[in-house]
């Protein structure tokens, strides 16, 4: 026997039915909804015999928290990529890498528009180009292995050999695989990444592995270590850029609707230059504007109010 949903949860369900449409997966949404597939399979048909009401109130609260979620993005900036000078700069990094294999090291300060180059070029090139993202969990080689083997769907319950040659199965020529917050990188784990590059370079062929993070990776291969010169020789391009090298045109850029506006162009141009760069930057502008407060003294109110020097 089904369940009789009342008027309320039918309109939530039918939400549900145009989420997954859009997302074009009904397993997109239950992760996206942290619920069971075989749940959310049950209550589109009516036949889950557990608690609807807390179900379906799972669901609801997602769809009140994305209608506020709407309501904050009025009167706020576009989050899609901008091509920025520095942008720009680590977009072409990534392109040479690529084209000649080996190492590429872009390394910078926080929040001037790294990962945002990084998701761009994964746009742009998705069929042979990967990306993982470094953090302090992954402190051994194979947990590095084990990361880029999901990434590949490779696998990933092997010893360490069997990972390495599982993941060299699904790379091939002209791959480039992007590792961001590379800064978390230790030698062992840049040594294991160089012998997929140095595989294909002695077959002839190219693997391209960028090393995106901040300058603190460049520290590290600039240490006493005589074994970093291996990785050193291998590397292609190394650029390094600090919120300094952002651009008053870049801000223009990012703040279409006060491009022409000297004053607040320049506050904001400062901001970047700031600790905060380009992305709390940003997050001023548009926390300002959900406020009601866009002029040049509601910036000014809501930097001081987030404690923004």
């Amino acid at each position: 026997m089904s369940y009789e949903y009342t008027e309320e949860q039918k309109i939530t369900l039918n939400k549900l039915e145009e989420l997954i449409q859009d997302k074009k997966s009904q397993k997109k949404v239950s992760i996206l909804l942290g619920m069971s597939d075989t749940v959310i399979s049950k209550l589109r048909s009516g036949s889950y015999t557990g608690n609807v009401e807390e179900q379906m109130q799972k669901i609801t609260d997602y769809f009140e928290l994305e209608e506020q979620r709407e309501k904050l993005k009025i009167n706020t900036i576009s989050t899609d990529y901008v091509a920025t000078s520095i942008s720009s700069e680590i977009y072409e990094v990534l392109t040479i890498c690529q084209i000649k294999g080996g190492l590429a090291v872009a390394a910078g300060d926080a929040g001037i528009g790294k990962t945002k180059a990084i998701q761009k070029y994964l746009k742009d090139h998705p069929n042979n180009t990967i990306s993982i993202t470094m953090n302090t969990c992954f402190s051994t080689v194979k947990s590095l292995l084990k990361t880029l083997a999901r990434r590949l769907n490779a696998g990933k319950s092997k010893p360490k050999d069997e990972l390495w040659d599982a993941i060299l199965d699904k790379l091939s020529d002209g791959m480039l695989l992007i590792v961001d917050e590379a800064q978390f990188l230790t030698y062992e784990q840049i040594e294991a990444l160089r012998s997929f590059s140095d595989y294909f370079s002695d077959m002839g062929q190219t693997f391209g592995i960028a090393l995106v993070g901040n300058p603190q990776i460049l520290f590290m291969m600039g240490s006493s270590r005589n074994d970093y010169s291996q990785i050193i020789n291998r590397r292609k391009i190394t650029r390094v850029y600090q919120r300094t090298d952002i651009q008053r045109a870049d801000i223009q850029k990012l703040f279409p609707a006060v491009a022409d506006d000297k004053q607040k162009i320049d506050y904001l141009w400062k901001m970047s230059q700031t600790i905060q760069g380009i992305r709390g930057t940003v997050e001023l502008y548009n926390t300002a504007c959900q406020n009601g407060e866009c002029s040049y003294e509601g910036l000014v109110a809501v930097s001081k109010y987030m404690n923004i020097k």
